[in-house]
């Protein structure tokens, strides 16, 4: 099938990495060098090769050296939070040996200061305030005691609505000022709901009490779909009412869309609208509809295809596997166009490095594609497991 034509485009990955890292300056987890270093891990775990796992530990030490000598952001997609995840998950998965309360117990107090003091200010956005920190605290093996916190915070500044509770979007209102003055929620990922009860899901997975948080959030999340018959089942931002503040129609993505809302249902227990949404994606979305234009892990084929991959592996549904293999295909395909394995933005395409946008997230979906019997745990850095 297509076994070496993935097996050739990841050894072209690792190549363009290469090249990447001789000029990156960026050592965050998601947008730079420091996720590189997932890649090379599960790509060693792939193929045995000592060399790639040397190439782990130079990006580790890389990272612990920006983090001593730069002032970085506290967040977890470009600044520390992302980078001490990412060495707790290499040493949990046996990649890297260390002790992390030892190196970082002072970076412990800083981010968990700022975490609870972000979200006491409603400073919800996964990508690049308080919420993405975390995950850092949910990667440790032994539950942190900042974990509760995180759910009393949580509880403190909801919105509470007829169908439910939410969580409104500071985050757009400050990047899209032609936003209506109205109050906002955010239905995607990387700036909305899906993350904050994705965090609050795993928070109760680990024994440590969130109330009823979880439910209601997810019968909210229920209320504001789209009217039958909507090509997408969920818009991107809505009000109180319920009502699209922007288009009712959104992109397929790990950033927006129907799937991670798919996703959260899915991990918060709501299995069966989770798999309705799935299998309507499945069936009726597609590159035109999806609005993709390249294969990146935020909002492009690869990222499609693993999430699909994901919900396969949760489920052992056919369908999913189906849906995985139909965008693995495409993200095959689009490698010998003109866009190969380029992000695209401001109509033109860019080869970037990291695991959201850039070829290190590519190639880790093409690795849980071709290995199904290792468990793709990188991905629970964006909230897919």
């Amino acid at each position: 099938m297509y076994q070496k034509r993935v097996t050739h485009i990841l050894k072209d990955i690792s190549l363009q990495l290469d090249q990447l890292l001789k000029t990156d300056h960026q050592p965050g987890l998601l947008g730079g060098h420091t996720g590189c270093a997932l890649f090379y891990a599960y790509y060693y775990q792939l193929t045995g090769k000592e060399e790639y796992l040397e190439k782990v530990h130079a990006l580790i030490l890389s990272s612990i050296e920006a983090m001593s000598s730069h002032a970085l952001l506290p967040t977890h997609c470009n600044g520390i939070a992302g980078e001490v995840w990412c060495i707790q998950h290499l040493m949990n998965q046996g990649f890297v040996d260390g002790d992390m309360d030892e190196i970082f117990s002072e970076v412990d107090v800083l981010l968990g200061d700022q975490m609870i003091a972000d979200l006491n200010n409603k400073r919800y956005d996964f990508l690049h305030e308080g919420l993405g920190i975390a995950l850092y605290f949910l990667e440790k093996e032994t539950p942190d005691p900042r974990l509760s916190e995180i759910a009393i915070a949580l509880a403190n500044t909801a919105t509470h609505l007829p169908n439910g509770i939410t969580w409104e979007d500071h985050f757009s209102r400050q990047t899209v000022p032609s936003l209506p003055d109205e109050p906002c929620y955010n239905l995607g990922m990387a700036h909305g709901m899906p993350a904050i009860v994705g965090i609050l899901s795993r928070i109760k997975a680990k024994g440590i009490d969130a109330g009823n948080l979880v439910e209601k959030s997810l019968d909210w999340l229920l209320s504001v779909s789209n009217p039958p018959g909507s090509p997408s089942r969920y818009p991107t931002l809505v009000n109180n009412a319920g009502t699209a503040l922007t288009a009712s129609h959104s992109r397929m993505g790990w950033c927006y869309g129907d799937l991670p809302v798919a996703m959260t249902l899915l991990y918060g227990g709501y299995t069966n609208p989770a798999y309705e949404i799935l299998a309507h994606s499945v069936q009726n979305r597609d590159v035109q509809n999806g609005i993709v234009h390249d294969t990146c892990i935020c909002h492009g084929s690869a990222g499609i295809a693993h999430i699909f991959n994901r919900a396969y592996r949760e489920t052992g549904e056919k369908l999913f596997q189906q849906g995985a293999e139909k965008w693995l295909q495409h993200t095959i395909d689009i490698y010998d166009s003109p866009a190969g394995i380029g992000f695209y933005g401001d109509g033109k395409y860019e080869i970037k490095e990291g695991v959201l946008e850039g070829v290190a997230g590519v190639g880790l979906a093409l690795i849980a594609a071709l290995d199904m019997d290792t468990e793709p745990a990188w991905d629970r850095c964006i909230l897919l497991s």
